[in-house]
Order: structure tokens, then C-alpha cells, then sequence
């Protein structure tokens, strides 16, 4: 009989420094880069930004609007799974950048701080002891 594989943890995205009510232990930086290229229609059939914004007025910008959402997907993912890898609970201060390195390349970044929830400490009650 085949072993159940471990459900993903579900890693909890945020934009602030802090998660309310958790006490955190901050793990790493972590980051998912994608470099998006496009090409004028070509066998990979994807197309440059140049051209999609050409198109723009015949249903193009769907199109733009369709890749960088993915590229933007897609970034975020690989940040979510450097912070998996290191066994984080969430990603806290998280930033988003892109830009356009060419008329057909763009480069979309996510990055934050991987931190694991941690119990807060108990206070020592004195026993009489």
C-alpha cells in the first residue's frame, strides 16, 4: 500500500512585519525572480510586449494582461516554496517589483522574510520552593 503524501503546509502571505497574536522567529530572506521573455509570435508562441501593446486595441492587452499576471503567479510561487523549503510558517514584509528589461522581457520579483511561529515563553510562577 502506497504512503499518503503530506499535504502542502498553507504558508501565510503578508505585507506587514508582523502577524497578529504570533510571536515570530525570522528564518531567511527569501525570493521567487521570473524573467519573462516573449518573442514577436514564435514557436514558443508567446509574444513580446512590444507587441501585444500593438495589439492593444484589438484584444492585446487581454493578452499582456494574461502574462503578467502569470509571470506575477508564478514569482510569488517560487518565493512561497524558498520559504516551504525552509520549513516557514509565513512570509511577513513582502514586496513586489517589476519592470521591463526590454521591449520583450520583462522581470518580476517578490521578496520577504520567512519566519516560523514560535510559543511564547510561560512566566516562572514562584512554588515556594
Amino acid at each position: 500500500m502506497r504512503e499518503k503524501e503530506k499535504p502542502a503546509k498553507k504558508i501565510l502571505v503578508v505585507n506587514t512585519d508582523y502577524i497578529t497574536g504570533r510571536t515570530l522567529k525570522m528564518l531567511d530572506i527569501v525570493q521567487g525572480v521570473v524573467l519573462h521573455q516573449g518573442s514577436s509570435g514564435g514557436a514558443t508562441g508567446t509574444y513580446g510586449v512590444s507587441s501585444l501593446k500593438a495589439m492593444a486595441g484589438g484584444g492585446g492587452g487581454d493578452l499582456l494582461t494574461q502574462m503578467l499576471v502569470k509571470a506575477r503567479s508564478d514569482a510569488k510561487a517560487a518565493m512561497v516554496e524558498a520559504a516551504e523549503d525552509l520549513d516557514a510558517d509565513a512570509i511577513v514584509n513582502v514586496t513586489y517589483h517589476s519592470s521591463m528589461i526590454s521591449d520583450n522581457a520583462a522581470e518580476v520579483i517578490y521578496t520577504g522574510t520567512a519566519v516560523k511561529y514560535v510559543k511564547p515563553q510561560q512566566p516562572r510562577t514562584n512554588t515556594g520552593y
